[in-house]
């Protein structure tokens, strides 16, 4: 008999074929038999390349050539549908085995990274159950979902998806193979560019589906734990929250106005409200007790009066006039808590505990995760806009003419003394000129639930006192008083990361901030992964993280205020993705604290929250790390190492630099890559480009950035530079991997990012550049092997031996997606042709293409 391991890839096996078979029959029904012969033949020469056979891959770019443009679409049409069946497979794959990893673990054997094996982690650094649940109930893992253009699927395409997931565990073969045919006979690509209104939709989608569903399973799976190792069961909380950027993230994006940032909240608490008025209608239906069998608490009984209906079943009319009170907006998520807990005092009280657990609980536990808000929205604004509103406000009100031509001091000194007044500035009626003015003020009226206010490109302590005195002329602060709501300077670049802990410093040394922070009890700050990976390459930018949260969680100490980290994370390993538990902890030992935030982006969202279980297993790990590293322990590296890799960081960076800095390099990137197409793509509301055409790399921003690199199969941002270890004896590189978790997560990361690398597919774009840059491909190819060499020296083993199944996963899709860059290196040639941009039909095929690309490999960037 095979092992359990075994049959579940089995049955992952088989359900790829059944899927991939019925697929092939929708291709036949929908595009014919002729068709389907080239989807085989494109299938069978791509696999033939991939075992060595050049003749196969000679063929292939003549039958690309030959290709009519529908055949060209469809062929990449029919690739991108077997690679959304595929990953729909691989997440049931998931599920399977994360359940029968958890079927299998015991007291003496816990899974790794689960609920269990915190618990005895904790027990055994010598921690009581009181002092674990104190810790626990103090833990504020807050998740931000944002809007950037990873999630490459239309929200149909999600609709279809989702309804194939039911359909293979109902085993029905009909509907599935109907389902399939829907799949593929549904536009992949969006008629228009999504509103914002669109994406607010789209992204707080798994809120109150999956991530509803396991709240409360992730607060019953800690309680279990606990009493599993402790013997007793204490009382939690869900430690998670979640907060939106969409809709109130403002910087570079025109469309987010006021008005769609009341929208944002509108929409949440609509959402919110539904579901918790079914929460309520469930419990009035199901809470049927009669007051003839069991004594009734006065609060119960005082809470149902006013309700006429269920005489003699109390708690049926308690959560009646609940229901009732929230329909109308009478109550706050504080309110409906608090009734909660006296209703299941009153079942606790005669018994019932089983009947608080199972039916009150898991409310409760959403109340904590979601609120009435579901989740409140950050404001974010870039630091330039925020000054040149501030620069109206103070001309119109008769302080400075002209506040940005003061230096960044003396801004600061003026906005210090003109906060100790409460007066607004504008006159009674006067409407702001400025765009600046008008949208900074129109949104903070129109924001409700607060979140943060985060400042991007944080430079100088004016930067954030800018806020403040926005904030009080629409009543928001007085002076001697905190803002309701945090202010979060955002450090992207590297030189802003090095300067970040004097900019705090300063901050927390002037009087209005200072009386700020301690009213909200800390200060929250916010670290760019993106902006300072395509500002100093990827080694440099790990390690200028890596020193600014040490160096910032310093200097909060010195004030006796936590520093709260916010860690803007994208879905590659170039802007801070990978296993994000893995992430916590090799952060900085001390730098953690009971409160963290992470974004979540793109389709990080459907990978980690379209099944409920997976989500589950996603917030475990998550937990799992941030619980213990909250606890202040942590590999402290030696000062050699830190040495060390500080002075190969900047030889990495010296690297990076040279290579963007290299002549033809910017023409180079822009032939190779689809990046100008790129910016054509209908995914996200945003701009690609930060400031009309782009004329150098720093024009560009960081998402598009590494998605261009990805499409072409080099996802350069991930790994280059990193040869500069070589300089480094290799005895202290591999000391270092093994002992100092931060170091073994940056290598880990980038050789996530090498293994998904192909040279051969990336040489296939040479054909769309200037035979004079060839040579600059020819150096970055050089410089991955070495990179490959050097990390397998290190780990003494390939690249993914701690990754077996992104190993696999890679493996198998390879020659899948391989065809979808074959079609692109052509459509891309025929694009940018004379009069191949006006072809419409050719750009939509050429989109698709993209989009496949990111279906294959999982990541767009």
């Amino acid at each position: 008999m095979k092992p359990a391991r075994e049959d579940t890839f089995d049955l992952l096996r088989a359900e790829v074929d059944l899927l991939g078979r019925l697929l092939g029959e929708a291709i036949r029904a929908v595009s014919g038999e002729r068709f389907f012969a080239l989807v085989e033949e494109v299938r069978l020469l791509s696999k033939a390349r991939r075992q060595g056979d050049e003749g196969a891959r000679t063929a292939l770019l003549k039958r690309m050539e030959g290709l009519s443009l529908e055949e060209a679409e469809a062929l990449v049409r029919a690739f991108t549908h077997y690679f959304h069946l595929v990953n729909l497979a691989e997440e049931r794959h998931r599920v399977r085995v994360n359940r029968l990893r958890a079927q299998a673990e015991t007291l003496e054997n816990p899974r790794p990274e689960g609920f269990l094996a915190l618990a005895k982690a904790l027990k055994e650094r010598g921690l009581s159950l009181e002092e674990v649940e104190a810790h626990l109930n103090r833990l504020e893992l807050w998740l931000t979902f944002t809007a950037h253009p990873t999630e490459t699927r239309r929200r149909t395409l999600r609709h279809h998806l989702e309804k194939l997931q039911e359909e293979l565990e109902a085993q029905d073969r009909s509907r599935l193979a109907a389902r399939v045919a829907l799949l593929y006979a549904t536009e992949e690509v969006r008629k228009a560019r999504p509103t914002v209104e669109d994406e607010i939709k789209g992204g707080l989608y798994y809120l109150p589906t999956t991530l509803w569903r396991a709240v409360p399973q992730v607060v019953e799976g800690l309680e279990a734990a606990l009493e599993k190792v402790y013997g007793k069961r204490p009382r939690l909380k869900s430690p998670v929250r979640f907060r939106s950027w969409i809709g109130g993230d403002r910087d570079g994006n025109p469309f987010v106005t006021p008005e769609v940032t009341a929208f944002a909240a509108r929409y949440a608490r609509q959402v919110a409200r539904e579901r918790f008025l079914l929460e309520l209608e469930n419990l009035v239906r199901d809470l049927s007790l009669s007051e003839t069998r069991i004594p009734v608490p006065r609060g119960v009984r005082e809470g149902g009066e006013g309700t006429e209906r269920f005489p003699g079943e109390p708690y049926r009319r308690f959560f009646a006039r609940l229901y009732t009170r929230l329909e109308k907006g009478e109550v706050s998520t504080e309110e409906l808590l608090r009734a909660l807990r006296v209703a299941e005092e009153g079942l606790v009280s005669v018994g019932l505990e089983q009947v608080a657990a199972s039916f009150l609980r898991p409310l409760e536990a959403r109340l904590f995760a979601f609120g009435l808000e579901l989740a409140p929205l950050d404001l974010r604004e870039e630091s330039g806009k925020l000054l040149e509103a501030a620069a109206e406000l103070l001309r119109v009100g008769g302080v400075h003419p002209d506040f940005l031509s003061l230096p960044p001091e003396a801004q600061e000194a003026l906005l210090t003394e003109e906060l100790r007044s409460a007066r607004p500035l504008l006159p009674v009626g006067h409407e702001p000129q400025g765009e600046a003015l008008r949208v900074a003020l129109g949104a903070l009226r129109a924001w409700q639930d607060k979140g943060a206010h985060v400042v991007s490109m944080t430079h100088h302590p004016a930067d954030i006192l800018v806020v403040f005195l926005l904030a009080r002329e629409v009543g928001l602060y007085r002076p001697g008083a905190a803002l309701p709501f945090d202010v979060v300077p955002l450090f992207e670049t590297l030189e802003d990361l090095r300067r970040a802990p004097e900019v705090l410093a300063r901050l927390l040394q002037n009087p209005v901030f200072l009386v700020h922070a301690r009213g909200r009890g800390g200060v929250e700050v916010m670290i760019g992964y993106s902006d300072s990976n395509k500002d100093a390459g990827f080694l440099a930018a790990n390690l200028a993280l890596y020193e600014a949260q040490e160096a910032l969680a310093k200097v909060g100490e010195g004030f006796g205020l936590p520093v709260y980290f916010f860690h803007g994370r994208g879905t590659s390993t170039a802007r801070g993705g990978g296993p994000a538990g893995r992430a916590i902890a090799s952060l900085p030992p001390r730098s953690v604290g009971h409160r963290i935030r992470l974004t979540e982006q793109g389709e990080a969202l459907a990978d980690r929250y379209s099944h409920p279980e997976l989500a589950v297993r996603h917030l475990e790990q998550l937990l799992f790390h941030f619980a213990q590293a909250a606890l202040g322990e942590g590999v402290e590296p030696r000062p050699e190492w830190r040495e060390a890799l500080w002075q190969a960081g900047e030889e990495s960076m010296r690297r990076y630099r040279a290579l963007l800095a290299q002549e033809g390099f910017f023409p180079f990137f822009e032939a190779f890559t689809p990046i100008r197409e790129i910016g054509e793509l209908p995914i996200a509301s945003r701009p690609v480009y930060r400031h009309g055409r782009v004329r150098e790399i720093r024009d560009l921003r960081a998402i598009p950035w590494v998605m261009a690199w990805t499409q072409v199969r080099l996802l350069l941002p991930g790994w280059y530079g990193l040869t500069a270890l070589e300089a480094l004896p290799l005895d202290l590189l591999r000391r270092m991997y093994r002992e100092w978790p931060f170091f073994a997560s940056t290598l880990e990361s980038a050789a996530m990012a090498l293994a998904k690398a192909d040279l051969g597919v990336a040489a296939l774009y040479l054909r769309l550049v200037p035979e004079k840059l060839h040579p600059l491909f020819h150096s970055i190819a050089q410089e991955y092997q070495k990179t490959v060499s050097l990390l397998e020296g290190i780990f003494q083993a390939p690249l993914l031996h701690n990754q077996r199944t992104l190993e696999r996963q890679i493996a198998l899709r390879n020659p899948y997606v391989d065809p979808i860059n074959f079609v692109q290196v052509e459509l891309l040639r025929r694009y940018r042709s004379p009069g191949g941009r006006g072809d419409e039909a050719l750009k939509k095929a050429l989109l698709l293409s993209i989009l496949g690309v990111a279906a294959g490999l999982r990541n767009a960037g």
